[in-house]
């Protein structure tokens, strides 16, 4: 190939270059339609370089982002197509699509962070508002609106319950705690009660014993004039020497039986 005939292929294709500024675009447009996500974001990003204001290569991204699973760079990618759009149709599909990537993260979060998938929830209904607002006869946008409220609500009640149930659960280990304490407390004092009712038992006793006059005599002992009489008594049956020595001289010796 001549110089000439290169110089002219490179003209060529400068030209349809700068005929067809958006001939990237036009690829990423291409390999999203076959599929391949990955691609068509890059050629979107690429795009983006020389087009960073434009409002249909953030939208498009943002689909194309979505499409692969990355909901928060969707979200991302999409609030960068401007309210004030000029196409309302493209306006409300990417409040439609926020709100899309919005419940999405909240679906996942739920599991691990109910009130961060609460919040997810909240922002995914101001976006699909936001959506019906542009476009009020969106079906899509309201049929969305009206699950994701649901399931806000559903939510909202299981954390309740589970937060009852949570309460319910520390009041009653908080009495079993309170029981237990008041227990090892009375096992605690026992010993020392035991102890006081002795003291005062023996304290009455010694208050008894003094308070009792000199003389007056107790349970099962004799008084002074009860002993005396005894005493008198015992001596009235005694046998008094004397008396032996006449018993002893009256007393005769029995006879031998003669009857054999």
């Amino acid at each position: 190939m001549t110089g000439r005939t290169l110089a002219a292929v490179v003209l060529a294709a400068v030209s349809v270059g700068w005929l067809d500024p958006h001939a990237t675009a036009r690829e990423g447009s291409r390999l999203y339609a076959a599929g391949k996500f990955d691609d068509a974001a890059g050629k979107y990003n690429e795009a983006l370089v020389d087009q960073p204001d434009s409002p249909l290569l953030h939208f498009n991204l943002g689909d194309t982002l979505y499409r692969q699973g990355k909901f928060t760079d969707a979200a991302n990618a999409l609030q960068q197509v401007p309210g004030s759009d000029a196409d309302p149709a493209r306006t409300a599909r990417a409040a439609y699509n926020i709100g899309n990537a919005k419940y999405r993260l909240g679906q996942a979060a739920e599991g691990s962070d109910p009130q961060a998938a609460l919040g997810l929830y909240a922002e995914a209904l101001a976006a699909y508002r936001r959506a019906m607002g542009v476009a009020p006869d969106d079906a899509d946008a309201k049929f969305n609106h009206e699950f994701v409220e649901k399931k806000m609500a559903d939510l909202k009640k299981k954390l309740e319950e589970q937060q009852k149930q949570q309460q319910e659960q520390q009041d009653r280990e908080n009495q079993d705690q309170a029981k237990q304490d008041h227990q090892r407390e009375q096992q605690n004092q026992q010993p020392d009660d035991r102890q006081q009712q002795q003291q005062q038992q023996q304290e009455q006793q010694q208050q008894q014993a003094a308070a009792a006059p000199a003389g007056e005599k107790k349970d099962g002992e004799m008084s002074k004039e009860e002993a005396a009489a005894l005493l008198d008594a015992q001596r009235d049956q005694e046998v008094r020497p004397d008396e032996v020595v006449k018993k002893l001289q009256g007393a005769g010796v029995a006879e031998p039986a003669e009857d054999w």
